[in-house]
């Protein structure tokens, strides 16, 4: 019996033994993998660190900070490793491969960062958890960093000729046009990405096609300041020049400046109307233009006193017709206007609002138009107070001083820490300002212009057409996307 029981005692002993080594091979690489992850995770931790780091101290970021890497390190004391490096790119890498985002590298010099805004930075951190030896990636993380720029929500819109006949649009001739390049006109295109353009802070008009990485500001539109000249496209300045800077004004003419400071008499103008391939020049003012909201609000917002709608970001919140508001009953969602100073753009949509006192993130009062007849009366924003259809905003005269009816008493939020509620307009009935819808059918629109919205009060939803002067990156929950392993 104990010869048999001995017997059973080494074969069981026998059987578990590959059983045992198995386990503890498996726990071995899971806990190697396990640290290698926690390697490459912290790799991404110090290269994101070093990426925020290089800001001014007041949240703006200095280019010439930027870091370039490698970077490596260890996570603990004789613990795992990591190596992680830093790839940045005007375009975006999501869904591109490893060579695609080595093709497309903007130059990093170390010590001296990157010489153009990039939008995006590739990050690829490698993880080993062995504290010596030959380093072995066991594990890769890789993610992409958008940066924030002040022209994150422009992604290029077809600018009409306005009310013209055939419907023709600026063209490129190409997505990549070569420098002197004529502008010319050529029938609508909404798929044609050498029609897509974007209008910037700095009042550039830029074919979206033509930023690279390469040259990423892109090709500007250009002209010398003397009539009979020719807009043609020309590598984008930095600082931007003056003869790139465009100013759509009060009669939707692009106008021109010599110093940069102040408009001159100078617009442009079709050569030949109405006529598909025709040139643009510069000469008296006279031909108008119609941007679509996708080419971007240039220079307007907060600072010169204009409402941007989100959603609708070319658009302004507009007196319709300089005053001639009371022919419709309604006011407009209209293009931005523009001047290369803020105090020279139209009054029509320039707003006075409510103070937003400090540490405070809403303030209440009226909204109040910057024209007043006479002083001690302003033209002041009216609510309908109602969501029916064919009830809109329009303008009224108030006082100055003492109490406001509830009709023009409205509430203006900034960042409340909620999405939902950051950026409204509201009413004292509890509505939010927003324009009507220009992509349903039927539209309620104005009759004229590039799909012109009403401007009405609606139940507040948290969309982004209820969202005014919200800064551009607002969708971007978190800069640092796509984080995933290869």
């Amino acid at each position: 019996m104990a010869l048999l029981l001995a017997i059973v005692g080494i074969t069981l002993t026998a059987l578990l033994v590959p059983v045992v080594v198995t386990q503890v091979t498996t726990t071995r690489s899971y806990v190697s993998r396990s640290h290698s992850l926690l390697a490459a995770q912290a790799g991404l931790d110090v290269a994101l660190a070093h990426i925020r780091a290089a800001n001014d101290g007041a949240g703006n970021g200095v280019l010439g900070e930027l870091p370039c890497g490698p970077y490596s390190g260890s996570v603990a004391t004789g613990g795992a490793r990591y190596r992680v490096t830093i790839t940045y790119l005007a375009s975006d890498p999501r869904g591109q491969a490893d060579s695609w985002i080595a093709t497309n590298a903007m130059t990093c010099l170390s010590g001296g960062g990157v010489a153009a805004t990039p939008r995006y930075a590739a990050l690829r951190s490698e993880g080993d958890d062995q504290a010596t030896g030959t380093f072995v990636a066991r594990r890769t993380l890789t993610g992409t960093y958008e940066f924030q720029t002040t022209n994150q929500n422009i992604a290029g819109g077809l600018i009409h000729v306005y009310q013209g006949n055939p419907d023709l649009c600026f063209d490129g001739g190409s997505t990549s046009p070569s420098a002197g390049t004529n502008l010319q006109l050529r029938a609508c295109d909404a798929q044609s990405r050498a029609q897509a353009f974007a209008y910037t802070t700095d009042l550039n008009l830029v074919l979206v096609s033509s930023q690279t990485a390469s040259q990423p500001l892109g090709m500007c539109l250009d002209a010398a300041p003397t009539t009979g000249t020719y807009v043609t496209f020309q590598a984008c300045a930095n600082p931007a020049a003056a003869r790139q800077r465009w100013s759509l004004n009060d009669s939707s003419h692009f106008q021109g400046t010599t110093d940069g400071v102040n408009l001159n008499s100078l617009c442009f103008r079709i050569q030949t109307p109405n006529t598909a391939g025709s040139f643009v020049v510069l000469g008296t003012c006279g031909s108008s233009f119609a941007p679509e909201a996708a080419t971007g609000a240039g220079a307007a917002g907060s600072a010169s006193g204009q409402l941007v709608n989100f959603s609708q970001f070319g658009r302004c919140l507009d007196v319709t017709e300089f005053w001639n508001w009371t022919t419709y009953g309604y006011l407009i969602n209209w293009p931005c206007k523009q001047a290369p100073s803020v105090t020279q753009v139209g009054q029509n949509q320039r707003w006075t609002l409510p103070t937003i006192s400090s540490g405070a993130t809403s303030g209440t009062g009226r909204i109040s138009s910057l024209v007043r007849d006479p002083n001690t009366i302003a033209w002041c924003l009216q609510s309908p107070g109602s969501v029916a259809a064919g009830q809109y905003v329009r303008i009224l005269t108030c006082p100055l001083v003492g109490a406001l009816p509830q009709n023009l008493t409205w509430t203006v939020y900034s960042d409340t820490g909620v999405y939902a509620t950051s950026y409204e307009i509201r009413d004292a009935y509890g509505y939010c300002l927003q324009p009507t819808d220009n992509t349903v059918t039927p539209a309620d629109l104005y009759p004229y212009g590039s799909k012109i919205s009403k401007m009405v009060v609606r139940v507040c939803d948290g969309s982004t057409l209820q969202k005014w002067n919200a800064p551009p990156g607002i969708l971007d929950a978190i800069p640092f996307k796509d984080l995933g392993e290869k």
